[in-house]
Order: C-alpha cells, then structure tokens, then sequence
C-alpha cells in the first residue's frame, strides 16, 4: 500500500510536468501566436518577426546552444538575460525529473501486479491531478495577475523578472502569452487526466 501512495503522489508531478514539455515547443509558441489573441507590439513590430524572436526565447531555455543565440542576439538586457538563465535552470530540473521520473514511475506502476492496486494508483494520482489543475484554472479565470506573480516570486527573486513594457521579452510575451498558455496546458492536462483517471476505474473494478 505504501507503494500506491507513493506512485500516486508522484503522479500529478509527471503529467503536469508532460504537459509542461508539451507547452515548450516552437508548434506550441505558433500556436499561440496564431489562435491566441495577443495584443499587438506597441512599437509596431510585425507578426513573422515577434514569432521568430519568441522561438529564440524558447531555444534559449531549452539549450546551451540556443542560451548562445539569444545573448548573441543583442535584443536582451543583461536582466533579461538572467532571467532566461534562471528559467532554464528550473526547466532543467523539471525535464530530468519527467525524464528520469517517468521511467521509474512505470516500472515500480507495473511491478505491482495487481489490477486493482494499479487501478487505485491511476485513480489516486488523477484525483488529485485534477484537484490541482481545477484550481490552477479556477485562480487563473479569476486572477491571473496575482497567480503569475505568485508564481514566479516563488520560484524566482522578486525583482529579478520584472520588465519595463519596451524590454524584448514583454514585447513578445505578454501576459495575454501566458495566460492562454496556462489555460490550455490545464485543459490539455485534464483532457489526459481522464483518461489514466477512466483506466484506473477499470482496472480498480477488475477482480484479479
């Protein structure tokens, strides 16, 4: 039983952090781009270049090469630059644990050898995915701001990725950005939640 609580709290970790994943990749970035909604530049930047200059800002979290790119670009401040810095740092963290949590996670899911413990585990763990991801969606319908504040004086210094409105990297991801990129990832996550959370019923219900 111990087991299926483990595995069960690390799941909601492994499918938000996939989704996550998901979210970081240049069809995602068009995506956004092109159904999004966002403001225009204030400064009259086109649509081809903000897209471009928002898939360097991707590369640039995603690779040592692609942190090469965006310094060499001379379209950041040394502030934003840190700031990208920072966030590759964490993201490096969440993919090596999707990565190498992931594997782990399915071998110690199927050493288990029971229908219905296995049931109980996806059940568990998307229960509680979807409690998470409900209330990430909630917070974000009524108060984006204050959950995007939260969230990066969380995990970063609080001064340390505020902008002015002309700095790059508002220019080409504004709040409108993130906020449908928060919108979707949670729908997306609970679209793929119900499906483990499906599984687990049936499994659970099993007699073996």
């Amino acid at each position: 039983m111990k087991r299926v609580i483990l595995l069960s709290l690390f799941f909601p970790f492994l499918l938000v952090f996939l989704c996550v994943r998901l979210a970081f990749t240049e069809f995602f970035v068009e995506l956004n781009y092109r159904f999004g909604n966002l403001p225009p530049d204030h400064w009259g930047m086109g649509y081809e270049e903000r897209l471009n200059i928002a898939k360097l800002g991707l590369r640039s979290v995603l690779s040592d090469e692609g942190m090469r790119e965006f310094i060499n670009s001379g379209l950041f401040r040394e502030k934003e630059i840190k700031h990208m810095q920072d966030v590759k740092k964490l993201l490096s963290v969440v993919f090596k644990v999707l990565y190498l949590g992931g594997p782990l996670w399915l071998i110690l899911f199927f050493s288990l050898r029971n229908k219905r413990k296995m049931g109980l585990t996806l059940l568990l763990g998307a229960t509680l995915t979807e409690i998470f991801v409900i209330f990430v969606l909630i917070f974000s319908l009524l108060n984006y701001d204050l959950l995007f504040e939260a969230f990066h004086n969380f995990f970063f210094d609080p001064y340390s990725w505020r902008f002015f409105d002309e700095d790059m990297l508002l220019r080409v991801y504004p709040m409108k950005f993130w906020y449908n990129a928060t919108l979707w990832v949670s729908v997306f996550a609970l679209i793929l939640n119900s499906f483990f959370q499906a599984l687990g019923f049936i499994l659970w219900r099993s007699t073996s």
